[in-house]
């Protein structure tokens, strides 16, 4: 049906141009999408209106259908929950008399929104496309001023702290973070795209994805496939309409709350990430790249949009880089509010402009992905390790890390840590190094109670844990993920049970609906905590919620069903105390049996 419904779009609307293209220009101009609007869409491209709705509703940000004169999105990730959100939330929803979730009759339009990426500063909130820090009582006051009466907030987009490697550390990703190297004049000064010059002009594919291979990268987006692998099947696979079209797309959809890493590598040094994806579609032979950014991240989209612009214009981006036989196009792609996309199938469909569902593997993207073409599916910090390999060599990259996880890692902290912000770390440091050494260990007032790593999906572990290497392979032998690696540190506030409740729910809301184990089973998960929240905790409760997790663990079609059992599970193996905190006493359990 999808085949089907990209060769009509390609019919109708030309090559490439699809009708999450048309909708996403239409919502730009407008700020929502009526049903006149989809009736319009459909009827001026001879496309089903069926088609169109479909696509508009399964983005949160297309799925407004009316006008709003401010929109006000609070984040409910775990990392502005630990921070307060839940309060911040009363407290402006009471000022505002205004409900998530709907258009008061003043034009206020209030909804949730799963992490924007600054996870050390919250709670955080967007207005009007804008995020910004909560965490002061008087910012909170001066945006319902704002949005009751019009007077100015005078907030601006907050900035992460970032922190790099000491002297004499391994630094690979944060190499330029100590300079100012948004500017192409600046970049160049600082070396950027020298490798990608020598590689273009002196070597062939095969030679860079050698190193790549010889580096032992593996994918920084939460799987850990092998990178020069994955090259190496693009370059071989054959398109199977005969064009010989193949692509690189960046995963730049970093929606795990908790998670900042990318936003920085892109916002504080994006020409080393566009030179990573020149350098990784010269080795698959890929002539068109596209990166697919979170709406979330409008700082990234506008720095990227400018880096890109100055790139063509020198020519390192076009039809012949660096004089060279070869040439590449770069286009940017906005995401409109779906956690699901970032699934690299889900990616894929997004880009094709039909509903962003999961499909099916086999094929894999790397054999037919995108228009049904060999497709690299990479993440941004994966790609930003690649000029510094083909610089110093995939042997010197190598001989960093831990066991069968070689290389750096970055990672980020919420505030729940003295110190949180983004740092780059050798893999193979333990949790504990992490949270007491590196970050500073517990804020102020804080004691531990326990550490989620990788977003929603990521096990959450103890303190018994905390010696556990940062790796692959450790972290899965204790029911954790190395993931995204960003980090969520719980303290004695946090309350696990609701924790784990939100996990499930936002499954609820971010599953594509394509698969029943993910869809059913994550509503009925939600269900089942607040029931257990409300009314307590029993065997019999417990049982059904570990049958559940297993059906989802499963029989889920991706990760998101698959994995959103982990931290669950991990509740109730490491945190019986969390659990015990809601079992009805002997008493309530008499009253609630009668």
């Amino acid at each position: 049906m999808s085949e089907n419904l990209i060769a009509l779009q390609n019919k109708f609307l030309g090559q490439g141009q699809t009708v999450y293209d048309q909708l996403s220009q239409r919502f730009a101009q407008q700020g929502y999408l009526s049903d006149d609007d989809i009736r319009s869409i459909a009827e001026t491209h001879n496309l089903p209106p069926q088609h169109v709705r479909a696509t508009a509703k399964f983005y949160e940000q297309l799925s407004h259908n009316t006008p709003a004169k401010h929109t006000l999105k609070l984040c409910n990730g775990e990392a502005c929950q630990t921070a307060g959100s839940m309060k911040l939330e009363t407290s402006l929803c009471s000022q505002l008399q205004a409900h998530v979730g709907s258009t008061s009759d003043q034009g206020l339009r209030v909804a949730h929104v799963t992490c924007l990426g600054y996870c050390g500063s919250g709670p955080n909130a967007m207005i009007d496309g804008l995020p910004v820090s909560l965490a002061k009582a008087e910012d909170v006051n001066r945006v319902a001023r704002h949005l009751r009466v019009g007077a100015p907030h005078g907030l601006s987009e907050p900035v992460n702290h970032c922190f790099r490697p000491a002297a004499g550390e391994p630094c690979v990703l944060m190499r330029h973070f100590d300079q100012d190297v948004v500017s192409l004049q600046s970049a160049r000064r600082a070396g950027v795209y020298k490798s990608l010059e020598k590689a273009v002009t002196t070597l062939t594919p095969q030679q860079v994805i050698d190193q790549v291979t010889l580096s032992r990268l593996r994918g920084r987006g939460g799987a850990g496939f092998p990178t020069g692998t994955k090259l190496q099947m693009v370059a071989n696979a054959e398109s199977k309409d005969g064009s010989g079209r193949k692509f690189v797309v960046v995963n730049f959809d970093e929606g795990d709350a908790g998670s900042y890493i990318d936003k920085e590598l892109i916002e504080r040094d994006p020409h080393t990430q566009l030179e990573g994806i020149l350098l990784a579609a010269y080795a698959c032979g890929a002539c068109e790249a596209f990166i697919y950014v979170r709406f979330e991240y409008p700082r990234s989209m506008r720095i990227l949009r400018h880096a890109i612009d100055e790139a063509i214009e020198a020519q390192i981006i076009g039809p012949r880089i660096f004089g060279s036989k070869y040439g590449c196009v770069l286009n940017l792609v906005q995401g409109q509010g779906a956690y699901i996309c970032g699934e690299e199938t889900s990616l894929l469909r997004s880009i094709e402009g039909v509903p962003a569902m999961v499909s099916y593997k086999p094929p894999f993207p790397a054999q037919e992905g995108l228009w049904g073409c060999p497709t690299a599916v990479i993440n941004v910090e994966t790609l930003h390790n690649l000029p510094w390999i083909m610089e110093h060599g995939g042997d010197a990259y190598a001989k960093l890390g831990y066991k069968n996880s070689r290389g750096t890692k970055m990672v980020s902290f919420n505030r729940r840590v003295k110190n949180p912000g983004v740092y780059e770390v050798e893999l193979g440091i333990t949790l504990r190094e992490l949270i007491v050494e590196v970050a500073g260990g517990m804020a102020k007032g804080q004691t531990f109670k326990a550490v989620q790593i990788g977003g929603p999906l990521g096990g959450v572990l103890p303190q018994e844990m905390l010696d556990t290497p940062l790796d692959f392979e450790s972290l899965a032998a204790v029911d954790g993920i190395l993931g995204h690696a960003g980090i969520v540190v719980y303290s004695q506030e946090d309350d696990l049970m609701k924790v784990c409740r939100g996990l499930m729910a936002f499954c609820a809301v971010e599953s594509c609906g394509k698969c029943f184990p993910c869809r059913i089973g994550s509503v009925r998960g939600t269900e089942l905590f607040d029931q257990m929240i409300e009314t307590g905790v029993s065997e019999d409760r417990l049982s059904l919620l570990r049958d559940l997790c297993e059906t989802m663990r499963l029989g889920s079609l991706c990760a998101l069903g698959g994995m959103i059992p982990l931290p669950i599970e991990c509740l109730m193996k490491y945190f019986p105390k969390e659990l015990a905190r809601y079992r009805p006493s002997t008493a309530d359990a008499a009253v609630t049996t009668a």
